[in-house]
């Protein structure tokens, strides 16, 4: 039971939530004392567990060990912020939960079930939990793709069940009918984690969601998406879409960029931006499949998922503490809030890849992954589709530090914990980057 420690936090805060809503009147402070509380002490179960097996449903290695790190780690801004709310605490801490699952599945049935136990408190979250008119729209949205991704998955796993009668999370040979089960199921996870042509849904619902809502669903659930993709990828010796994810990568990543260009609400131009690094994250889990699945390159894809979990938060978190909706409003910010707009100024870079950031190497150990792999073309798209980002990152920089502030009344500024959580994401984005020498070993395994 000791592997699944952290899972049972995760449960008992669940359990916790439900039962503050017993009450007539949950005390706030209490339900955000569990909703913070909680993912801290699966993180702390986390510190000293080794890999182990439960057969069958249960199977957790150091690949499964450190997502969960990242998942729960992402998750934090959004438990910090939390509102009190005794549902959307229940439906959060149900979220992280399915996560934690998938990164302990033994099997595929498994796998299924902890996607969905993610998936469903996630669109009831965007559509209690999210601003404007239109969230009940994007969480309708967002049930029917998630929907159609778990449809996907099923179909794809019959047809690899019909080809290898095996339901073990572990290679074995396939043919041709278990390579088009295998592709179903990877296309499945590509809908939850966003890719082209798949991400229909993605910017309606990361515009809708409340800023701290579309934080973890661009963090902590793509950590786990990508995770889904791995676990996928690793089904069979070789599987043939993983051919295809380099590419895939590199236009999602192009895609994302161009589409965030003419954006002028922030929070859907930060929807897009998150496609273009999910872009570059499934180009690194194609260069992984090819260089013989290496620890190495898990260890890139952890790292850029742990600098973008700062990264992304922050950058969301940073609307909800402004107040700033759009760049009209955003210009002149660094007049009125200097701090704030430092941090966030700092986010951007990192997001952008600027050095000393951890965006930088994060950005550079995917880029040099896919080299070391030989993907010549889909290195040069993503490095273009990363020049191009610059433009609309620089700019925002330029916009809150160079132009004049619009008349009238300036937003209302958030409350003083979102500025506190933007001040700690902007300094975790920095020294990710400036301190090098707790990545040696990673750089080093990179490199060789």
């Amino acid at each position: 039971m000791n592997l699944l420690a952290p899972q049972a936090a995760l449960a008992a805060g669940v359990i916790g939530a439900l039962g503050l809503g017993l009450m007539r009147r949950p005390p706030s402070l209490l339900v955000r004392a569990l909703v913070l509380l909680t993912p801290l002490a699966a993180l702390g179960l986390l510190w000293g567990a080794v890999p182990g097996v439960l057969p069958p449903l249960v199977g957790v290695d150091m690949k499964g060990l450190g997502w969960q790190t990242v998942i729960y780690a992402g998750a934090l801004p959004m438990a910090f912020l939390s509102s009190g709310d005794d549902v959307e605490a229940a439906l959060f801490l149900g979220a992280v939960l399915g996560m934690g699952l998938l990164a302990a599945a033994g099997n595929l049935p498994m796998l299924f079930v902890a996607l969905e136990f993610m998936s469903l408190p996630a669109y009831l979250l965007v559509a209690r939990a999210g601003t404007g008119e239109r969230r009940l729209e994007a969480a309708v949205k967002y049930f029917f793709a998630g929907a159609l991704a778990g449809a996907v998955f099923l179909l794809g796993l019959s047809l690899y069940y019909a080809d290898t009668h095996s339901l073990a999370a572990v290679a074995v040979p396939v043919d041709a009918r278990g390579q088009a089960g295998l592709a179903l199921m990877a296309a499945a996870a590509l809908f939850k984690i966003g890719a082209v042509p798949l991400h229909w849904w993605l910017p309606d619902v990361y515009e809708a969601a409340s800023p701290e809502v579309s934080g973890f669903l661009s963090t902590a659930m793509k950590a786990a998406a990508v995770l889904f993709l791995v676990r996928v990828t690793s089904l069979a010796p070789n599987p043939g879409f993983a051919a295809v994810l380099p590419a895939l990568g590199a236009l999602t990543a192009l895609f994302g960029a161009l589409l965030a260009l003419r954006q002028e609400r922030l929070q859907r131009l930060l929807a897009y931006s998150s496609l273009a690094h999910a872009g570059l994250l499934i180009l690194g889990v194609g260069a992984w499949q090819l260089l013989g699945r290496s620890p190495a390159g898990i260890a890139a894809l952890l790292i850029y998922l742990g600098a973008y979990a700062f990264m992304s938060n922050g950058a969301f978190v940073f609307l909800q503490a402004s107040g700033v909706s759009t760049r009209a409003e955003l210009k002149g910010y660094a007049s009125r809030r200097p701090l704030l707009a430092a941090s966030f100024g700092l986010i951007l870079f990192a997001l952008g890849g600027v050095p000393p950031t951890g965006g930088f190497v994060a950005k550079l150990l995917m880029l040099w992954l896919a080299v070391r792999a030989g993907l010549v073309w889909p290195v040069l798209i993503a490095a273009l589709s990363a020049l191009v980002s610059l433009v609309y990152y620089l700019g925002l920089v330029r916009d809150m530090a160079f132009e004049e502030a619009p008349a009238g009344d300036p937003p209302a500024d958030g409350p003083a914990s979102a500025r506190l959580v933007v001040a700690v994401c902007a300094l975790g984005a920095l020294l990710l980057g400036a301190a090098p020498f707790f990545l040696s070993g990673v750089l080093s395994g990179v490199w060789k």
